[in-house]
């Protein structure tokens, strides 16, 4: 037997030799008799209980989650986070399969795993009714009420009324629940540390959490109201009493394949038989069904002893059957060494198998595989159980309804590491592993803005910058792909989402001024004639400083700004060059501090021309036109400040390398705005567009990728949007930058920034797929930490769209609708 891996080729042939040779077992038979009949002898109590709390599989819920089973036995249940499996490279679908291998390979024998994927429906009031942002301002109310509209809408297409989680729930034995708590906190550690190798986040679930999760699988669509408060001494209430049904029907119109719980319908079917290979995708396709779902692998694992053991005994009973088979043909003159097939294979498999589980860390486990769903009537649960039967059917395994064992099927779905169908088989490690928990993958943070919907379920995209530990990102794409749209969203989701932060947009094109003040924000135009004037050397945001780290921001300020003026800039700065700018930025604030008042672009120029060296007077002279003449609104003092919650810094009347200077200008301001002592407790989110003129000069790299490491830690999440990335990726700087950033906006690429993406975010042949030629506007792959969701967006039109909108034929034919409109008044 092949061991099972993700390539297809190397699957393993056969999954389950000496289940297939057993039929199937109902457990180990011996190990543990005592303790394992007792259990039993348990689960049969509770299964012919005709009272509810009895009958429900567990004896006492802890605030701390710890549930206790039955007398000795206490489980705990750790929900994890979902993984880009499906659509990931082949290097990483085997570290996740290695993983997940090395994960079932850590529970002892005396311990019982169950690993579930929930598909949970939305309550059906919140459904088409939720607020996703606000009213807020008067300036935005209008905006939010039209934006929580069409995101309602969008709510009720695919299966966006789903919610999935995933969960494993691990039961040891123990004497009591105080020698449990060490046991469980052991193995939570080490299952969060096990699955924080492929960035999947965990967590343990608190008492009220678990019996949430049991109410909802015994009575769906119930709304939970338990609350620790309820429970008193006096009152004699148990928390079964606030989850279980009050009527349970176990034969529903004479049915015996399914129950009714409080005038709902389920149905609990089992896994009977695998195809010749198990599938990394078979799971993944029955959990994708926009159905509400509880796929259910109970695992047990087998002493190492005892698996070996078994795997002779079940050898030896073969070579006997070889034996007989031979001496029959003998008599019967036949060739001897001619052998039924099932019998030479199933030989060859077993000893394969044998090898395995000495040599090759494979271990064996008692499986069973469980799906439950739901429905309101009996017909719709009937389409539901042939939907889930025909995708499993495709995928080769055989389900199959339990007949007059719906009362142990319940409550064996239920998280509480406990089995009580003995509808079961042997499966190796590899096996296990292969059923991967991992489906399309979703993104739904609660407080998120929207960024589409999920190009494999339809799933609203919410997502939430400020959760993740380095919210510095990209948002990239060729012109015409959606790039400003995406960004214009998201500016509007941020407003709305969180209306306690400020926003400040570098606009080069000057393509954000009409959204700017739809929100309520200030447009600051710098061009010449303009009145706008910024100050390199201003330093009144930061005046509590000491001055010796004022006057080091500033020369690294005006550092950048001398490479950006120098024609040869790519080379970066001569060392005499920077001692000669060092010296003169300290002089010029020197000379200013004794007339009380702050140094200008004149005043440094000033004292460049006082230098002795030559560069200075060439460094002066790239100077002169700043300070001198149509563009010497860079000369004076500040009169722009960012005291509105939203500024947009518009430079589109300046030429390229005025633009440059610009976009450094203001990045010294915003500077001066967040490194503030001590740090304020709202956030700045700062979108520089055309961010790929930024990395031209060696100097100015380093300047921004300086701001971009240590504005995280003052409240600064900075964006960069471009159009062409692949030479701002060829240099280390950017590249860095890049690589301490966890959230990426990707729509369609050129080949060459395909191929640079490609290379740094390590994207597979799918999710290139995502951001190539093929995909149309508004298509793309975002990235959020670990989570890689490909996004469509099919945004309607509306007041909405028109402020995102940047086509030039929709865009000119709404400004001749509104020219013609203010004619008419």
């Amino acid at each position: 037997m092949s061991r099972a891996r993700t390539n297809k080729e190397n699957r393993p042939k056969r999954p389950s030799t000496l289940g297939l040779l057993l039929g199937g077992t109902g457990g180990r038979k011996d190990a543990s008799k005592g303790a394992e009949a007792e259990r039993q002898r348990r689960r049969r109590e509770r299964d012919r209980s005709r009272e509810m709390a009895a009958y429900v599989g567990y004896d006492a819920m802890y605030r701390d989650g710890i549930a206790q089973v039955m007398p000795g036995v206490f489980s705990q249940t750790v929900e994890f986070s979902d993984i880009s499996y499906q659509s990931a490279r082949k290097e990483a679908r085997e570290t996740a399969f290695t993983v997940m291998s090395s994960l079932f390979n850590y529970f002892p024998a005396d311990s019982h795993v169950q690993l579930q994927v929930v598909n949970a429906p939305i309550p059906a009031d919140e459904v088409g009714r939720k607020v996703f942002f606000e009213p807020g301002e008067r300036a935005t109310a209008g905006l939010a009420e039209e934006y929580n509209r069409i995101l309602n809408d969008k709510m009720r297409e695919g299966v966006s009324n789903l919610v999935r989680h995933r969960y494993l729930t691990y039961a040891v034995g123990a004497d009591d629940v105080d020698a449990a708590v060490p046991k469980l906190a052991r193995i939570r550690g080490d299952v969060e540390q096990t699955l924080a190798r492929i960035r999947c986040s965990s967590r343990a679930l608190d008492g009220a959490e678990r019996l949430e999760l049991l109410q909802g699988q015994l009575r769906p669509g119930s709304r939970f109201e338990f609350s620790w408060d309820k429970l008193s001494p006096t009152s004699g209430a148990r928390t079964k009493d606030f989850v279980m049904p009050s009527t349970l029907d176990f034969k529903p119109e004479g049915r015996s394949d399914c129950f009714c719980s409080d005038g709902r319908y389920g149905a609990v079917l089992a896994v009977r038989s695998f195809g010749s290979v198990i599938e990394e995708t078979y799971l993944a396709s029955i959990i994708d069904l926009p159905l509400p779902l509880n796929v259910t692998l109970h695992v047990q694992p087998i002493a190492q002893s005892e698996a070996l053991a078994l795997v002779k005994r079940q050898i030896d009973w073969m070579d006997k059957e070889i034996i007989d088979e031979q001496m029959s043909a003998v008599k019967k003159g036949y060739d001897y060494q001619i052998l039924p097939p099932e019998l030479r294979f199933s030989k060859e498999e077993a000893e394969e198998l044998l090898d395995f589980l000495r040599n090759k860390s494979e271990r064996l486990f008692v499986y069973t595989g469980l799906v439950y769903t739901w429905a309101d009537s009996l017909e719709e649960l009937d389409r539901r159980v042939q939907q889930v039967t025909s995708v499993a059917q495709g995928c080769t395994i055989g389900l199959e309804p339990l007949h007059f064992r719906q009362r142990q099927a319940l409550n064996s779905v239920l998280p509480l590491g406990d089995n009580h169908v003995t509808v079961s088989r042997y499966l190796t490690t590899g096996q296990v592993a292969m059923q991967m928990p991992f489906a399309s993958q979703s993104l739904d943070e609660a407080g998120g803005g929207y960024y589409g919907q999920s190009k494999e379920s339809g799933n609203l995209v919410l997502c939430d910058r400020k959760r993740l530990a380095s919210p510095m990102g990209f948002v990239c794409g060729k012109p015409g792909s959606g790039k400003s749209f995406s960004v214009k969203r998201e500016i509007t989701n941020t407003v709305l989402a969180h209306p306690e932060d400020e926003v400040v947009i570098f606009d080069p094109a000057g393509e954000y001024g009409n959204l700017v003040g739809a929100l309520g924000g200030a447009n600051v135009e710098l061009a010449p004639g303009c009145s706008a004037v910024l100050n390199p050397l201003d330093t009144a945001d930061v005046a509590d400083r000491a001055d010796a780290a004022k006057l080091a921001y500033k020369t690294d300020a005006v550092l950048a700004l001398s490479s950006a003026l120098m024609a040869e800039g790519r080379e970066g700065l001569p060392e005499r060059d920077r001692s000669i700018i060092a010296r003169c930025v300290g002089e010029a604030y020197r000379e200013c501090a004794r007339d009380g008042r702050l140094p200008t672009l004149g005043d440094f120029h000033a004292a460049l021309l006082a230098q002795p060296e030559p560069e200075a007077a060439d460094i002066a002279l790239r100077y002169e036109r700043y300070v001198k003449g149509a563009f010497s609104f860079f000369n004076g003092q500040s009169n722009v400040a960012l005291d509105n919650r939203i500024t947009n810094i518009d430079m589109h009347g300046l030429g390229q390398n005025m633009r440059v200077f610009g976009m450094i200008t203001a990045l010294e301001m915003v500077r001066n705005r967040v490194m503030v002592t001590p740090p304020r407790p709202n956030y700045t989110w700062l979108y520089i567009d055309e961010v790929q003129s930024l990395f031209a000069h060696p100097t100015v790299v380093e300047y921004f990728a300086r701001l971009w490491r240590e504005g995280r830690k003052f409240g600064l999440i900075c964006t960069g949007i471009s159009q062409n990335t692949s030479h701002m990726l060829a240099n280390a700087e950017a590249r860095d930058m890049v690589l301490n950033s966890e959230f990426f906006l990707l729509h369609k690429q050129s080949t060459a920034d395909l191929d640079a993406w490609a290379e740094m975010l390590q994207l597979s042949a799918t999710e290139r797929g995502y951001i190539g030629d093929a995909v149309k506007p508004g298509e793309g792959l975002l990235i959020s930490a670990g989570i890689r969701v490909p996004i469509t967006d099919d945004f309607p039109k509306g007041p909405l769209y028109d402020l995102w909108n940047t086509k030039p034929a929709e865009v000119a034919e709404r400004e001749m609708r509104r020219a013609a409109r203010e004619a008419k008044e």
